[in-house]
Formats: C-alpha cells, structure tokens, sequence
C-alpha cells in the first residue's frame, strides 16, 4: 500500500508516463524510492530533463496520502501490473501501462473481445453491432469498449441487456464528473452497478483531451484477444484500435457494409487488408475456437407455451420461419402464429425476414 500510494503520486505528474514509471521503478527499486530522489539523481538515472523539472516542481504541490484518500473516497482504486487481477493479455503489449484506475469489478478475464466503431453510426451498424454483440455475450465472453456514443454504446447495452460483462476502457479520469461523454455517464454508472468496470491510466479528473484516445485504444485492443470493428470511416479512432490489435498479434474481425456508406470503408479496408469478416456472432466465437455450446441457456417466460417457450430457446441468432419449420418440426402457419404473439409481447423481434428474442 506505501509504494501504491507513490505510484499514483508519481502518476498525477503529467509528463509521467507508462515507460518512465517503469524506468524508475526498474531503476531505483521502488515507487517510494523513486519519490524522494533528488534532481541529480533522476538525472544519472537517464531520466527526461523536461520531465525532471515537472516531478520536482509538483512533488511540492502533491502530499501521496492525502491523494490516495481522496481517491479511495471517489470508489476509485488502483490495479498494478503486478496484481494477480491485472489483465493478462494486457501485459504482453509493447509498454504496458503499470498502473490502471478502476471503478466496479476487474477479475480475471476469459474471453475478453472489444467492440469498437463510429461515433457517428447510421442505423444498420448500430444494429448490426447489437446483434453481434448479443450472440459474443451470450457465449460468455467479456465486452470491451470505450463509452463512446455510436457503436461503443451499442456495444456496451447489448452486453447489458444480456447480462454480460463490460469493460468500458476511457480516456479520461473516473470521477463521475469527468467521465467522457457526459451523455454516457448514467451508461457508465449501469456498467459498474451490473458488474462490469470503468478502467482508465489516467488519474481522476483527467481531462479527456484528444491525445489521450489513441493512448487508452492500445489498452482496448491489449485487453482484448479479438477486436470487431462493426463501422469505421477511413481515418477513425477504431481504425487505430485495429491496427494495433494487428501490431499485438490480435485477431481482427471487420463487418461488410454498403459500398455507398463512409462509414463502412474503414471496415472495407480492413477487410482488403486480410480482416476476418464478421458474418455472425458465432463466426466470431468458432474463428477463435470459444465454445458456444458452452453458454448458459434462455430462460423462459411464465407467460409463454410450450411451442413458444421452443422457439425462444432457439433463437438465440436470427433465424427465419423456414429454418425454424426445420429446427422445430411445426408447421410454418403454427410457427408464425407464436412469432406474431411473442412479437406483440416484446418478447422476440423481427429483423429482415428473421426473428430473434430480445
């Protein structure tokens, strides 16, 4: 808890960053050692002369307990790479950050996949993010994403409306003050109260100013062992998430679009690049070998039939009046006559000529 409490100190100086934490840590020992070094000391280590006059200067400004105590009060802790829980993958990427700010539940993760896109979505891909977010959570594998509007939030809702664990990765502090966008911060308050988790390297009440985003998009696609990229334009943040998934030997899957929407040429490039397309959730889940088979199964509704209570254990992907005559056995007029009343119930919803419950 001593070193912890300098860690975060020496992390509020803002030209420190991830490899020079490392630097001093490896280098002197300690976090705590590290805090009390003089000028010329950190000098001899190698360390920055810039960033060597900001530690100086605002080692005056910053008393470590008393930043720690207002951290904890804030239900904001500290994960370190070296905490049993400290995501896995994540400490395979070429500087991975030593220290994580957290509000909700970090455990170990199985089957962590991020989903990523544009901010300014168009209907198809916010739907199509859905669907391919719901089948993934459904195999019991964990979300991530940055909280963004457009396909961040559809991404994180559906794992939501499904139960599953979200991680929403940001690129500003925690504090519910600070938390980027401020039209996502009740998003964020459900992620943590469900069981997922708010994750940053930036300490509370940082800012969320635009470098920052394609810092905290290698901890997306570090966490993660695939990203989707469901919507993207040419040069867009998901574009850079993918590309360093690619740098971090991660899968990438892409979704196809219209060849008339911007907003679907990034993916059309990732795809010409050698992306995996994401025909389905489960082409996903059987391209990373993750069991589908293995999830828990639908619960029923009180208020359902037996033949009603038939389908919806089945469509837990869209499946059309045909293919449900061939899973079920029933005529196509009973089959369309359970879908109409469990689609006046809410309780399955038609996409195209398929259904699929909600």
């Amino acid at each position: 808890m001593n070193d912890l409490k300098f860690l975060h100190a020496l992390n509020l100086v803002y030209a420190v960053g991830p490899a020079t934490l490392i630097c001093l840590r490896e280098t002197f020992g300690s976090y705590e050692s590290a805090w009390h070094k003089t000028e010329e000391e950190l000098r001899r280590a190698g360390i920055n002369e810039k960033i060597i006059k900001e530690i100086i200067i605002k080692k005056q400004f910053i008393d470590p307990d008393k930043e720690l105590k207002k951290m904890v009060s804030s239900g904001i802790w500290i994960l370190t790479d070296k905490d049993e829980n400290y995501p896995e993958l994540l400490k395979t990427i070429a500087i991975p950050p030593p220290i994580l700010y957290a509000r909700g539940k970090i455990q170990k993760l199985k089957n962590p996949i991020a989903v990523v896109g544009s901010r300014k979505a168009t209907s198809y891909g916010i739907q199509a993010t859905k669907e391919l977010t719901r089948e993934i959570a459904r195999a019991g594998c964990e979300i991530i994403s940055g909280l963004a509007s457009g396909i961040d939030t559809a991404a994180h809702e559906a794992a939501l409306e499904e139960r599953a664990k979200t991680i929403a990765v940001l690129g500003s502090g925690l504090d519910p003050e600070t938390v980027f966008p401020p039209a996502n911060r009740n998003l964020a308050e459900r992620i943590v109260k469900n069981g997922g988790a708010l994750i940053s390297e930036f300490p509370p009440e940082t800012p969320p100013l635009k470098h920052h985003f394609p810092q905290r998009n290698r901890i997306i696609s570090g966490i993660s062992r695939a990203v989707l990229v469901t919507e993207a334009k040419e040069k867009s943040g998901a574009l850079i998430t993918a590309n360093l998934a690619l740098e971090q030997n991660r899968e990438v899957f892409a979704l196809p679009g219209s060849i008339f929407s911007p907003y679907s040429s990034g993916a059309h490039s990732l795809l010409r690049d050698g992306a995996a397309p994401a025909i389905s959730g489960r082409h996903i889940l059987d391209c990373l070998e993750i069991d589908y088979h293995g999830t828990v199964e639908r619960e029923v509704s009180k208020d359902t039939d037996e033949d009603e209570n038939a389908i919806l254990r089945i469509l837990d992907r869209p499946l059309t009046i045909d293919e449900l005559v061939l899973k079920t056995r029933k005529k196509s007029s009973e089959i369309a006559t359970s879908l109409s009343l469990l689609e006046l119930r809410g309780l399955v919803k038609k996409i195209g000529a398929s259904f699929i419950a909600n």
